[in-house]
């Protein structure tokens, strides 16, 4: 399972001074999603609120209907096979029963209208979408394990890299990559104590790491968006608010699966 994100522009028709029009660009970063189907549920598409979502709609047919019961308050924006913006739409349904939308349209971009990005674009008079991602400028692409709280960070020596471990808890698998941990069930322990054997285990990688490679290894332990702990030799590690996160992020195996964005995907209780 992968959660792909990727760089659109909407582009703004804007007036030259000296005659004709030139393209005024908004970057937005999206999750991509396609669907063939004739009926598309939304509910079992956008599952967050934060980031945009952009749907391809891969079927042949002059129509699709969008079953929007359940997904609210968004705008929607519409654009035709040739990437032309043909209208909006709002699904601010509250009641009882179904609400669907029939359209042309073969890519659909919803935007929550409690985010920034819905404020930024009320006065943007879009003409045309470009999801060409020309300078690759944001692209996660997340396989199944990553980008989760919590996990653990180490910032490649002299590189812009970072490599993301992910950690687990009471998973019955062995095919995960990262750190497994395992908790008795009969065992009622606390939020705190929990983080604390997290720490011990996160402690024993940074003194792996530090030992395979012959030196010092930068390691974080990312608690959630506003707390990790930091690792150095012979220290407690240190707290703070503050999360690594931009550069090229690896997988275990040194696959990269983001660039240049957050380490982690967005979720709601998060």
């Amino acid at each position: 399972m992968f959660m792909k994100t990727s760089a659109i522009s909407l582009i703004e028709k804007k007036p030259h001074r000296d005659g004709g029009t030139f393209d005024h660009l908004k970057s937005l970063e999206v999750y991509l999603v396609k669907n063939e189907a004739r009926t598309i549920l939304l509910q079992d598409l956008i599952l967050q609120k934060e980031l945009l979502v952009l749907l391809q709609i891969e079927n042949q047919q002059l129509t699709t209907l969008l079953d929007c019961t359940g997904v609210t308050p968004y705008e929607i924006w519409y654009f035709d096979e040739k990437f032309q913006f043909t209208g909006k739409a709002y699904s601010l349904h509250e009641g009882c029963g179904t609400f669907q939308i029939q359209t042309q349209a073969k890519w659909v971009l919803f935007v929550h209208l409690h985010t920034k990005e819905f404020k930024d674009l009320q006065d943007f008079n879009c003409s045309e979408l470009d999801i060409a991602d020309k300078y690759n400028i944001i692209k996660r692409n997340f396989p199944y394990g990553y980008g989760v709280f919590p996990y653990v960070i180490i910032n490649q020596e002299k590189s812009p890299c970072f490599s993301q471990i992910p950690i687990h808890i009471n998973v019955n698998s062995n095919s995960l990559p990262g750190i497994s941990i395992t908790i008795k069930l009969e065992d009622e322990i606390s939020a705190d104590e929990l983080e604390q054997i997290i720490i011990e285990h996160v402690a024993l990688v940074h003194q792996k790491e530090s030992e395979s490679q012959n030196r010092e290894v930068k390691v974080a332990l990312v608690i959630n968006t506003n707390k990790a702990y930091y690792f150095e030799r012979d220290t407690k590690p240190s707290v703070s608010s503050l999360i690594p996160s931009g550069g090229a992020l690896l997988d275990v195996n040194g696959q990269i699966i983001a660039k240049n964005t957050n380490h982690y995907l967005y979720y709601d209780e998060q």
